[in-house]
Parts: C-alpha cells; structure tokens; sequence
C-alpha cells in the first residue's frame, strides 16, 4: 500500500525538478523574447503533461486533507431572495449571437493563420513554467482551496471526477513517468467513498 502524503511529496519534487529541466531547455533565466519554433513545441508539450500531473497530484492532496466546517456567515441583508437583481449581463439578449465571419476566418467563427515561420513568442510559456514553479512552491494552500471545491461538488451530488491513464508516459523521465503511471488507480481509490459519503 503507498502512502499518499509520501507518495504526493515525492511527486512534487519530481514535477519540480522537470519544470528545472524546462527553465534550462528554454534558458528562463535569461528571459528571452523568443524561442525557436521546435523548442516552443517541445516546453508547451512538456508543460502540458506537468500540468495534468500537477493537478492530479493537488487532487490527491486535497482528498488527503481533513477540513474543519466553513463558519456560516450572518446575511448582510442588501437584497431579498425574490428580488431580481440587474447587472450588465442580464440586460444583454439571451440566444446565440450570429458570428462575424471575415476573409480569415472559418466556418467555426475561428481565425484561419498562415503557418508562419521563424522563432514566436517565449512570454506565454514562461508565464506558464513561472506560474507552475509559484504553485508548487506552496502547494498546500491551492490543496484547500481544491479540497473545498471538491466537497461543494460531492455534496451538489456531482459524480466522481475520473482521471484517464496518461499516454506516452515513456517520454518522461523514469520516475516521473511511474508517478503519471500510479496516480489513476491512487485518485479512483480515494474517489470510492464519494458515493457513500455525504
């Protein structure tokens, strides 16, 4: 049987060391403005798995934590429950609004580019390996703030999430790849007392 804490503690330093592994390939400690196209690729792959395997590994956590009761708080007693309140959106038309279909754009209302070529742009994927980096850094407040959710979702009788077994786990490093591996089986056994529970 594997300890969840230990199992997600290692995990974490595992994610941490491949976001390492992304910084050097992208050199963001350099902060550059642009990367080659094949190297933009390969981060935004790279960052895309660690994404999945972070949230599957927060998840985990949460699922982990014993929260006490949210405190109930006194109504502030502004507006009745029956009373409509009017706020920008409800003043808008409700249905589906007509797309606005131009020279570059497809049937979908989505715009149509040209492959181009030459280096793009390297904010969007430091943000994200800078945003991932922040968040493991403290994972434990985002593990409550999940674990709240979590417990809204069970007790609105919501079903179970499902996490679907990772592909092309043998691109990752070893132990990160046996850690993708482990955590659909881990996340569908702390799931079973969603049903009873409650």
């Amino acid at each position: 049987m594997i300890n969840p804490s230990a199992f997600v503690s290692h995990g974490i330093a595992q994610a941490q060391r491949a976001l390492a592994n992304v910084a050097v390939i992208t050199n963001a400690h350099l902060n550059p403005s642009t990367l080659k196209r094949t190297l933009a690729q390969r981060a935004r792959a790279e960052l895309a798995r660690l994404e999945i395997i972070i949230r599957r590994l927060l998840v985990l956590m949460a699922l982990g934590l014993v929260l006490p009761p949210v405190p109930v708080r006194a109504s502030s007693g502004h507006h009745s429950d029956t009373e409509r309140v009017e706020t920008k959106a409800s003043s808008r038309p409700t249905g589906l609004s007509p797309r606005i279909m131009g020279p570059d754009m497809d049937r979908d209302g989505l715009a149509t580019a040209a492959r181009s070529c030459g280096p793009v742009q390297a904010a969007p994927i430091l943000a994200r390996l800078a945003a991932l980096q922040e968040l493991l850094a403290a994972p434990e407040a985002h593990a409550k703030r999940l674990a709240r959710t979590l417990e809204r979702q069970r007790k609105a009788g919501e079903p179970a999430p499902m996490a679907l077994p990772m592909t092309r786990t043998h691109r990752m490093p070893t132990e990160l790849g046996a850690i993708a591996t482990a955590l659909p089986e881990l996340l569908r056994a702390a799931f079973k007392s969603w049903e009873s529970s409650g």
